[in-house]
């Protein structure tokens, strides 16, 4: 198993504990809503990103809540089962961005704190990028299965052509 594949499974992992916080915390939903009316997320998210919150998501918060609990809980099990990789990569960057701004976007801190600039959603971000890219992200997945079931849709699922034969490099 490459090490890109590995890559794979950590951010699957991430996003499955994501997940699993949530759902294991029946208030989560109530929570979230709580937070939002009270300013949280929306107040240190940029302008034009507090607009769409408070138009969109304070509104219906607890249904919000509900979508990041399965939409974690989707993502990790993806990746980790290597099912539908790219799809997977593509939505936890998206997901990343989403989380990321609605905690204000990355800037230089003092050096007192954790850092600000390569947080962790900016890096979780731009791993899920490089497991988008890379073949060797694809080793050990059932995307590997499907792609020999189905040979023309292997250049979606693992980033080679079918008639390939030998280890491309991650």
């Amino acid at each position: 198993m490459s090490g890109m594949a590995w890559v794979r499974i950590l951010v699957g992992a991430v996003w499955l504990n994501g997940a699993m916080e949530k759902l294991l915390s029946p208030s989560f939903p109530q929570q979230f809503a709580l937070s939002l009316e009270a300013g949280g997320f929306v107040t240190v998210a940029p302008s034009w990103f507090q607009g769409l919150m408070r138009g969109l998501v304070v509104p219906n918060a607890e249904v919000v809540a509900q979508l990041a609990r399965f939409g974690e809980l989707t993502l990790g099990l993806a990746l980790l089962l290597g099912l539908l990789t790219n799809p997977a990569a593509l939505g936890s960057i998206f997901m990343s961005i989403a989380i990321m701004l609605s905690q204000g976007l990355p800037r230089f801190g003092m050096g007192l704190g954790a850092p600000e600039f390569l947080n962790v959603n900016l890096l979780l971000a731009l791993l899920s990028l490089v497991v988008l890219l890379s073949p060797g992200a694809k080793d050990l997945a059932l995307d590997a299965s499907l792609a020999r079931a189905r040979p023309k849709l292997a250049p979606l699922l693992v980033n080679r052509r079918s008639g390939r034969r030998g280890r491309t490099r991650a």
